[in-house]
């Protein structure tokens, strides 16, 4: 247990490092932004680039592991949304954002840095697979509920304009470049030219650290505002609920290997990201929902990660 602590207990600092240096005032709210910017433009799609270009997955079909994941996401949705419904009383787009904040997790933040300080980097082959897609699914997702919940009474459902929407979102998406860029590179089964490698080696090391430091900044917007009781039954949702149903999942319905298991639960058992935010900004709505499931689940993580990092690993082993 004090070596799960010891893995778990760098990965809070940082993110409170972040926290403590703009709350102080040290560092401008801006810079965060900044940063987090960075972070996404330039180490993550190198270290998604490299992960899969590097990597042999052959024949390995990711469609059971796809299959497997979005099942337990769209289930954990559904079951957030009529929580928020049928126990809170809400109604309208809030429920919207209110399913997006139980069932999306905090994969490239979160999920790269814990993943592969259990498992190391060569773990993550598993996870970028999920990822080549949990991004266009989730904001193809994401976009049908603003068109459903967003648009006027009585206009049908633009579904054309939801795709558009999401294409040209993703074409403009440097993580999602970086993965179609490694997994073309890796498909042809060339080498990274040297001078490359030798780049991207000194630049994928920061990934993380500055990823956690960057999200411990963006929590300053966040904070506990109200809606405290919803909240903590869908950050409840997220970090407990979400993970034993896709062990459920994939370990009996879909029946996965038990090292693509070990590393997506943890992927699983991730806070909330942050986009469950952006969508409630969306519709003007759930501010404070959203806000206190991301804050909740962090803080939840701190408790509920260190079980499933366990589980994760016994799973390894078998």
């Amino acid at each position: 247990m004090v070596d799960i602590f010891s893995l778990v207990f760098p990965i809070f600092a940082l993110i409170a490092l972040g926290y403590i240096l703009v709350v102080s005032g040290l560092i401008p709210k801006e810079v965060g932004a900044a940063l987090s910017k960075f972070v996404f433009s330039v180490p993550l799609p190198l270290l998604m680039f490299r992960s899969l270009a590097t990597s042999n997955i052959g024949d390995q079909a990711p469609w059971s592991l796809w299959g497997a994941y979005f099942l337990c996401v769209f289930s954990i949705w559904a079951l957030g949304m009529l929580v928020i419904r049928f126990v809170f009383g809400r109604e309208g787009s809030v429920l919207a954002v209110a399913g997006i904040s139980s069932g999306f997790s905090n994969l490239v933040l979160l999920g790269i840095p814990i993943i592969s300080g259990v498992f190391g980097e060569d773990a993550l082959v598993p996870l970028v697979m999920l990822l080549t897609i949990h991004l266009p699914v989730m904001m193809l997702a994401s976009s049908l509920m603003v068109e459903t919940y967003g648009r006027e009474k009585d206009t049908k459902l633009d579904i054309g304009a939801a795709l558009q929407k999401v294409f040209k979102g993703l074409v403009r998406n440097p993580i999602v470049v970086g993965i179609l860029a490694g997994g073309l590179w890796g498909l042809m089964g060339l080498p990274i030219p040297t001078l490359a490698a030798v780049v991207i080696d000194k630049i994928v090391p920061v990934t993380v650290p500055l990823a956690l430091i960057s999200m411990g900044m963006s929590m300053r917007e966040y904070g506990l505002r109200g809606d405290v009781v919803p909240a903590l039954v869908l950050g409840l949702l997220k970090t407990v609920a979400f993970p034993a149903l896709f062990l459920l999942v994939s370990t009996t319905i879909f029946s996965l290997p038990a090292e693509w298991v070990a590393v997506i639960i943890l992927g699983a058992a991730c806070p909330t990201g942050v986009n469950a935010y952006l969508l409630a900004d969306h519709f003007g709505v759930g501010h404070r929902l959203s806000a206190n499931t991301i804050s909740l689940s962090v803080l939840m993580g701190f408790i509920t990660l260190p079980f499933w990092i366990s589980v994760a690993r016994d799973l390894m082993v078998q």
